[in-house]
């Protein structure tokens, strides 16, 4: 994409943390932005902090996890501004403490794949058929997660939930390039969000984790990873740049070169033994 002034943007999930990030660092390139939320107020929060750039932006409250509110979503962002240009499904929530399978409950997995796979799944199915009959370029952005490809233990429904979203995206670049879309793969590593408290808090008090027991799953690539947080507005400056690269995969973090052979081998080692 060459530029992004005069560009509209639907950003989920952008109440705070990269979505905010995302949404405010677009606008001072000259976009119009609808920042989703479903929180109300934060989501206003941030429409103030881009009127005060001087560019344009609506809130809408949105539900990710609900196919209505999503079209709700996107009747709203064509009544405002006749047209979408970019779409970022960034909407999701995880949990803390790590726990193992063991411990996880059919409303933690209904809840973290609700909001994680069906928001992204939602989103391409109620904005790419309009986006598709405009003219000109187009992208999409939906944030995955480091832990898409490198799946977690101690964080496996949301790993699984990530894991989806990259193979859709994956291969929905490559249908989706002949209609003029880019996509990008955002898969942040550890960022200075509020990602599991606001998330917490849209759960039942009896499902919140402060009213459960666990026992926490300690893996030292969590460690790892986590020592390499990065604050959201430095993602939103990245996601600017992949947009007008049309990167595919952004990576927030450096992965270290011998994770990556790990995991190649994980996936391929049985599969290239005896071949030459």
């Amino acid at each position: 994409m060459k530029t992004l002034q005069g560009k509209t943007v639907v950003v989920t999930g952008a109440g705070s943390g990269i979505g905010r990030a995302i949404a405010l660092t677009l606008a001072q390139d000259g976009a119009r932005i609808v920042v989703s939320d479903i929180r109300t107020e934060a989501a206003a929060r941030v429409v103030a902090e881009i009127c005060n750039l001087g560019a344009k932006a609506i809130a809408v409250e949105t539900d990710v996890s609900n196919h209505e509110s999503v079209k709700a979503l996107a009747d709203a962002a064509y009544d405002e501004f006749g047209v979408v240009d970019i779409l970022c499904n960034n909407a999701g929530v995880s949990w803390r403490p790590f726990r193992t399978i063991l411990e996880a409950t059919m409303t933690d997995w209904q809840f973290l794949f609700g909001v994680n796979l069906w928001g992204v799944v939602h989103g391409l199915d109620v904005f790419l058929p309009r986006m598709r009959l405009q003219p000109g370029e187009k992208h999409i952005v939906n944030t995955a997660s480091i832990a898409a490809v490198l799946p977690l233990a101690g964080h496996l429904p949301y790993s699984a939930s990530k894991a989806a979203v990259a193979s859709i995206s994956e291969a929905a670049a490559e249908e989706l390039a002949p209609e003029g879309f880019g996509v990008t793969i955002l898969c942040p590593g550890f960022v200075n969000t509020n990602i599991t408290q606001n998330g917490d808090a849209l759960r039942p008090v009896e499902q919140r984790s402060n009213a459960r027991t666990f026992t926490p799953y300690d893996n030292p690539l969590l460690k790892s990873l986590a020592m390499t947080a990065m604050d959201p507005e430095h993602v939103g400056r990245m996601v600017r740049q992949a947009i007008l690269d049309s990167t595919l995969y952004l990576y927030t973090q450096p992965v270290p070169p011998a994770i990556v052979e790990r995991r190649m081998t994980t996936l391929f080692g049985e599969a290239t033994q005896g071949t030459v």
